[in-house]
């Protein structure tokens, strides 16, 4: 701004001077959004958006979604037949979700589009020569192969019936005419440049490169409502839905809703999203991922632990069993965030159990045969039993006969209780009340940790006699303190838990202390200090707000964006739905999914000009 002494610029000088200087901030990659990012829209005030008499403008703008590698993925095995193809995409790490990613498409990326989309019709196009003369290999389609031999004359028919094939295969529908005029004249153009062969790869492989065949296109049309609102096409909410519930384009149904225009109203919206979640042949994919990343305790595969001393320690075990715990809540669908937060039911090793069983009880049969035939020589050892941590993980003595196994209410109580999700928040060989409070204060009360600064070497004492609430005591200095009061006192009541999620009395021969407090949300009934975790995830379980907090997470997830004030009466909604419903899931996404959040659109208006 110029000085005190010098004249100031109007208002609109001063909208046009900031709004230039932030786009060129996000064009360059340099935007301050950090926070935004991380928190994943904690940062919108929890009381403002869930007030029913509060009015904020809708501001949801048109946008283009990169496609994910997981819908990438089953568009490859859809188009390529078995082909191996290398993935081109890579997740976002910045985000609880990975599919909020912004659309970034580098050289790197560009270039392995292009080697793919020429593999693949490589495959589409598969001939030899024999005697001199062109002959199809496999299942290679007569709309391609006629273009291939120099025998065929080519003509704007043959021309036209291999494009409308291939739009067919990638985009799902015909081409238009203005686009088979284009791909004709490309295909002539490359034929006479490149030959026949190569002209004709090159020009189906243009298909694959369309913007359409790598992004998601959310943008709308028609004219807007009394709100300034458009609405997402038909064809455009078909993909939203497919790709919101499953890594696939819409199936034949759902794009027959959308020609038919079903899709142009919420209850036929209502009706296409209830359909695929009650059809048992469609695999909702994202349902339970939204969980995983929600939960994060699939993290247990990336801690290292060592092996030797922990030698049957398996985390993809113990993922797998929680994977299938989620599964089991989501089957009966009532109360399904109380449950998941306050369960004592457990599988254990479910998919091997009963084969681990067999091999203890051969390995102890010949423990005991061996010990019997030399006795001094296995007078000081102890049989290995496989699988042994698994079950030790959860306080058993055994595999248990049939599961779901109910464990102890005073020892377990839902997923962050689960060996799977303390391991993930946990080191290699200690555990991390830190990491574990900064979840709950986040996730659960919806809270916004700061950052850590720079100038803070964030490593706790290393006091092998003392605990870890005792070596933490550095954190309660007042400088750290701004933070970790966030997240110390929800933290520190998983330490009735070790490292490896297994449940435990003692740490360094001292009485567990397990103790904390819920504070800073001005909710009454939620305050208060706690005895233990247990404790701690049942009252949660009971707040409305931890509710809605978990539903502005399900926003993100299925919607792929952090949630605005002018999103308030959708979430609100989506709550009240869930509430309704008995907790719900499938409510819960059929409300978020007929939103006007997910729905409408507001046109972008002229972006601000360089002063």
């Amino acid at each position: 701004m110029p000085p005190k002494s010098r004249p100031r610029p109007d208002a609109e000088s001063v909208k046009h001077a900031v709004g230039w200087v932030k786009a060129e901030l996000k064009r360059s990659g340099k935007h301050f959004a950090r926070r935004e990012t991380i928190s994943n829209g904690n940062v919108v005030p929890h009381d403002q958006l869930f007030d029913p008499k509060r009015k904020a403008e809708f501001d949801n703008a048109p946008r283009i979604r990169r496609l994910s590698p997981q819908i990438y993925e089953a568009f490859l095995l859809n188009v390529a037949k078995g082909e191996k193809i290398s993935q081109p995409f890579t997740v976002d790490d910045k985000n609880v979700f990975k599919d909020m990613g912004a659309p970034k498409m580098d050289e790197p990326t560009t270039a392995q589009l292009i080697r793919n989309a020429v593999q693949i019709v490589e495959r589409q196009t598969a001939h030899k020569i024999v005697d001199g003369k062109i002959q199809k290999v496999g299942m290679v389609k007569m709309e391609f192969f006629t273009l291939m031999d120099d025998a065929t004359p080519l003509s704007q028919d043959r021309i036209h019936a291999a494009f409308k094939l291939q739009f067919r295969a990638v985009l799902a529908r015909e081409p238009s005419k203005e686009e088979l005029t284009r791909f004709t004249a490309f295909f002539e153009k490359n034929v006479r440049e490149a030959g026949r062969i190569a002209g004709v790869r090159y020009s189906l492989a243009a298909v694959f490169l369309l913007p359409e065949a790598v992004f998601r296109w959310e943008l709308g049309a028609g004219m807007p409502d009394a709100q300034g609102r458009i609405r997402l096409m038909p064809r455009e909410i078909a993909y939203s839905l497919a790709y919101a519930l499953t890594d696939r384009p819409p199936n034949g149904a759902l794009l027959a809703d959308a020609e038919k225009g079903k899709l142009r109203t919420s209850e036929g919206v209502a009706e296409a999203v209830k359909r695929i979640l009650d059809d048992p042949k469609i695999k909702v994919s994202r349902i339970p991922r939204f969980f995983r990343e929600y939960f994060g305790y699939d993290k247990a595969t990336e801690v290292f632990q060592d092996q030797k001393a922990n030698p049957s320690h398996d985390p993809r075990i113990l993922v797998d069993d929680t994977d299938r715990l989620i599964e089991y809540v989501l089957e009966k669908d009532r109360n399904v965030l109380r449950e998941l937060l306050t369960t004592n039911k457990s599988f254990v090793s479910y998919k091997s159990a009963a084969d681990l069983k067999k091999k203890r009880a051969a390995a102890l049969a010949k423990f005991e045969a061996d010990r019997k035939k030399n006795p001094d020589r296995f007078k000081n050892k102890k049989p290995q039993m496989a699988g042994k941590s698994v079950y030790l993980a959860y306080n058993l003595p055994d595999f248990p006969d049939a599961q779901p196994v109910e464990l102890p209410t005073t020892e377990r109580a839902g997923i962050l209780t689960q060996p799977s999700w303390l391991a993930a928040y946990a080191k290699t060989d200690e555990n991390h009340a830190i990491l574990r409070g900064k979840w709950v204060r986040e996730r659960l009360l919806g809270g916004v940790v700061p950052d850590l600064p720079i100038t803070v070497d964030a490593q706790l004492p290393v006091s092998p006699d003392k605990t870890l609430r005792e070596r933490m005591k550095v954190t309660e200095q007042a400088y750290c303190w701004k933070c970790h009061q966030f997240m110390n006192p929800v933290g520190v009541p998983f330490e009735m838990y070790d490292f490896l999620g297994a449940y435990r009395t003692k740490e360094v021969s001292h009485p567990v202390d397990a103790s904390g407090g819920i504070d800073g949300i001005a909710d009454k009934k939620l305050e208060g200090s706690v005895t233990n975790a247990v404790d701690m995830l049942k009252r949660l379980a009971e707040s409305e707000k931890v509710e809605q907090v978990f539903v502005r997470h399900a926003f993100r997830y299925f919607l792929g964006r952090n949630e605005t004030l002018g999103d308030g009466p959708s979430l609100q909604a989506a709550h009240r739905a869930y509430k309704e419903s008995g907790g719900s899931m499938k409510a819960l996404i059929v409300a978020l999914l007929t939103s006007d959040s997910f729905l409408y659109r507001v046109p972008s208006v002229e972006g601000a000009k360089a002063p």
